[in-house]
């Protein structure tokens, strides 16, 4: 994408003894300065948005403002720089910019922002959806060297495919010397850098509201929404893994189950953990010995409701948890006993419980996903009461408003 020209200004009136230094003023002018190109908000607040950088004067500039308007941020009295046909970050301006949204980021923990890179209709489409994808994956580091974490942030180019005001004919494609006004004016607005809100717009202010000045404690550290309540994390758990039951005959085998699970922090710091819900569960085991002349074999499935509550705490990406898990269900066994003559087999069918405990650990992998593992301990009622050990792995898929704290 090649930057815009400034657009040619009037010819200065011509003053008497000084021709030479009316003509070589302009051109110590244009060769002192450095072309740059600017990604700016959807609309661009100056005169200066998109033009080539001249900069003659040094004033002092006026703080960077972030607002929100409708689902995107956009940031006001600053620009974000790039080196010509370049991915480059440079400029005093795209550091406060940057620096700014690092600060929201920070004070809003349940924001994630999409960066979407845009251009305007000048050079190839292949090339301007390349440099666009190259601007916005530069942004989202900038912001991961910041100290934002990477799991927040995403990026998107979208070339010149989203035009924030439509290019007329004259101006697509320009490749002529000459710039119009009107052009240039377009250009500004369609080569800009959007800050998309995905997740977290409820912990905002108000649509229109500034959001890099100083948010109320609540809304800050306890990431509340208007009302003042905290919202719980909703997920679906998927589980399953290894179990061992130590009867007469010593079983083993699999569980699996599923369930949905709400959860939430608490204390000053959100570092605490409760949460529980009902699942769905089964365990099936297998069993042999043989006692010379005899074979005996056993077979179980169990599956039923069960209750799990998980309490604990840790940080926002991983946490440690007390597991407890109740259940009842119907429980078939089977047992063979076989001397190579005769076989006799015993069914029964019967209801069950369990109850186990031990400890979870759980990490988060994206807003959407976590994974942890389980081993738990207790006793199952299978015919009679039997000691059991599990031990497995943990997914879960969070869909509630609470999900950026949920685990």
């Amino acid at each position: 994408m090649r930057p815009p020209q400034s657009p040619p200004h009037g010819r200065p009136p011509r003053r008497r003894g000084y021709p030479r230094l009316t003509l070589l003023a302009p051109i110590a002018l244009l060769a002192a300065c450095k072309a740059s190109v600017s990604l700016n908000v959807e609309t661009p607040t100056g005169a200066a948005d998109g033009s080539i950088s001249t900069t003659t004067a040094v004033s002092t500039p006026r703080p960077i403002h972030i607002v929100r308007t409708g689902d995107k941020l956009h940031y006001e009295n600053g620009e974000i720089e790039f080196e010509t046909g370049s991915a480059e970050l440079k400029g005093a301006s795209t550091t406060a910019v940057l620096d700014e949204f690092a600060a929201v980021l920070r004070r809003f923990p349940e924001l994630t922002l999409r960066i979407e890179g845009h251009t305007d209709s000048r050079g190839s489409t292949t090339s301007n959806q390349k440099l666009s994808e190259a601007r916005a994956r530069a942004i989202v580091a900038a912001l991961v060297a910041r100290g934002v974490a990477a799991r927040r942030l995403s990026s998107a180019g979208l070339g010149e495919s989203h035009p924030a005001r439509p290019e007329p004919a004259t101006c697509r494609n320009h490749s002529g010397s000459d710039k119009p006004a009107e052009c240039v004016e377009i250009w500004a607005y369609n080569r800009r850098a959007a800050f998309v809100v995905i997740d977290g717009a409820e912990t905002l202010p108000a649509e229109g509201a500034a959001v890099s000045e100083a948010a109320p404690k609540d809304t800050v550290a306890d990431a509340r929404p208007a009302g003042g309540k905290r919202r719980p994390d909703w997920a679906l758990r998927l589980f399953g893994g290894y179990s061992l039951a130590l009867p007469a005959i010593t079983l083993h085998g699999g569980h699996f189950g599923v369930g949905v699970h709400a959860s939430q922090r608490f204390g000053a710091r959100r570092r605490g953990y409760i949460g529980g819900g009902p699942r769905l569960h089964y365990r099936g085991l297998v069993g042999k010995e043989t006692v010379e002349p005899d074979t005996f074999k056993s077979v179980v499935h169990q599956i039923g409701p069960e209750g799990n509550l998980l309490v604990g705490g840790g940080s926002k990406d991983i946490v440690g948890l007390f597991s407890l898990r109740l259940g009842l269900g119907p429980s078939f066994g089977r047992s063979t006993a076989s001397n190579g003559v005769t076989t006799n087999r015993v069914d029964t069918l019967g209801l069950g419980g369990w109850l186990l405990g031990g400890v979870v650990v759980l990490g988060k992998l994206s807003p959407r996903w976590s994974l942890g593992g389980h081993a738990e301990a207790g006793i199952i009622g299978i015919s009679d009461v039997t000691f059991a050990v599990e031990l497995g792995l943990n997914v879960a898929w969070h869909f509630g408003r609470g999900r950026r704290d949920g685990i």
